[in-house]
């Protein structure tokens, strides 16, 4: 995988006082200028282009409405088996109504600012000279490749809180824990992150004392806060899913695959497949955990994107939201100096494909493929192949012995300094306490 910028940030000078500066190319109001143009054109091409599966891109935004009134009106979690969010997702879905205009409309602006939150979270430690631009980069370009799904989603929701609780925790420990649990009330994935910072004990303070007081506000204001536990039990493999891979080749050789809607999602029912999903969570979480020791020796933030990586390529479900969190894994993980944050870099031309591959296989080919459609089911085939490849590559490249520069040991960050001076894995910086947990 070839590298889009192999070169170490050489945007940073030491100036009079010691302080970086920052060339034009990457300066805040650039940054943001990239940030508003490729979300208008995104918009532009949503609302003013007509194409096969534009309406699907927001069409859960009137499932959203209904469970929001749902929940304003019983105070209770919305009935019914499509329900599988823990319960900070309702709290969520009720500001969206809260806000002015139409109920799509709030929702959009909220995604919106969450969108907005991320960037700001990567252009303040550019800012303060300890993060690679790739970073920021990758999110401005990277989020309009999956289309308006994803403001039309919750996902970029937990997506914040994950970099958040990464991007704060060496220099806010507490308050990255606190952002981590905010995550996993959202929707789940982010626990993950209490797996990279079992050592420290601030972190996991605020991520335990924050879960707990979620799970008990969230238990005394809404009745059956806990029933999206039942609904995850026996669900079956998505179409989507790398799971699915023996079907998605049946059907690119023009043979019909069974499949319906199932509790939300669109699930093979091919024999073999219920067989499939009952092993399917036991071989995502070894996985998982086999990404995790691996990794064992590199920064938080790559180890974070391999786990994520990992996480989709091996899970029975894998909605086209689900992109964001690798969008965001990666985002973040490139923003690390030194040679960590370059596996992440030149990770990053491999997931703009994979971005793209998703965005066709929905909203724009999903008719296709729930039709027994060759040309989506080659799409995704490529999608889930690319997907899976990167995995074992990420594995290979992130094993082995540490090769971050000296600084934080937490956060395994450099100083800028240093790395102007070639020092990436000589130990001969010295640690940045402003660092970016990487």
């Amino acid at each position: 995988m070839s590298d889009p910028s192999t070169a170490e940030p050489t945007d940073l000078v030491v100036g009079g006082q010691g302080r970086p500066t920052h060339a034009p190319v990457h300066s805040p109001a650039l940054v943001l200028l990239g940030w508003a143009t490729a979300r208008a054109l995104m918009a532009l091409v949503y609302l003013s282009v007509t194409f096969a599966g534009r309406t699907l891109a927001w069409g859960d935004l009137a499932l959203y409405e209904f469970w929001a009134g749902q929940i304003r009106t019983t105070g209770a979690m919305p009935d019914g088996v499509t329900w599988m969010y823990p319960p900070l997702a309702a709290f969520v879905l009720l500001l969206a109504g809260a806000l002015p205009g139409p109920y799509g409309t709030g929702f959009v602006v909220l995604m919106l600012l969450a969108d907005l939150v991320v960037l700001l979270l990567l252009l303040g430690a550019h800012r303060r000279g300890t993060a690679h631009p790739a970073g920021m980069w990758a999110w401005v370009c990277l989020v309009p490749l999956l289309g308006l799904i994803s403001w039309a989603r919750l996902d970029l929701v937990p997506v914040v809180f994950a970099a958040a609780a990464l991007l704060l925790a060496a220099r806010h420990p507490v308050l990255a824990g606190v952002m981590a649990a905010l995550g996993t009330a959202t929707k789940g994935w982010p626990v993950v992150l209490g797996l990279l910072f079992l050592r420290d004990r601030r972190w996991l303070g605020g991520a335990v004392v924050t879960g707990l007081a979620v799970a008990a506000v969230s238990t005394v204001l809404l009745d059956d806060s806990w029933t999206f536990l039942r609904n995850l039990v026996g669900r079956g493999i998505q179409v989507e899913s790398p799971m699915a891979l023996p079907w998605t080749v049946q059907q690119v050789l023009g043979n019909p695959v069974d499949g319906d809607f199932v509790n939300g999602t669109y699930e093979v029912l091919e024999p073999g497949a219920g067989a499939l999903a009952r092993v399917a969570t036991l071989v995502m979480l070894v996985t998982v955990g086999l990404g995790l020791w691996l990794s064992r020796h590199r920064a938080p933030a790559l180890r974070w994107y391999v786990a994520v990586t990992a996480l989709l390529a091996t899970s029975p479900l894998l909605s086209t939201q689900f992109v964001l969190w690798l969008i965001g894994g990666a985002a973040v993980a490139a923003a690390v100096p030194g040679p960590d944050g370059r596996i992440a870099r030149r990770s990053l031309p491999v997931v703009a494909v994979l971005v793209l591959l998703t965005h066709l296989t929905f909203p724009l080919q999903w008719g296709g493929l729930v039709d027994d459609g060759v040309l989506a089911a080659s799409t995704l085939l490529a999608r889930n192949c690319l997907l899976l490849m990167m995995t074992a590559w990420l594995f290979v490249s992130a094993s082995g012995t540490a090769s971050s520069p000296a600084g934080d040991p937490v956060a395994g960050t450099t100083s800028p300094v240093a790395e102007d001076q070639g020092a990436d894995d000589r130990g001969a910086a010295s640690p940045a306490r402003d660092a970016l947990p990487g």
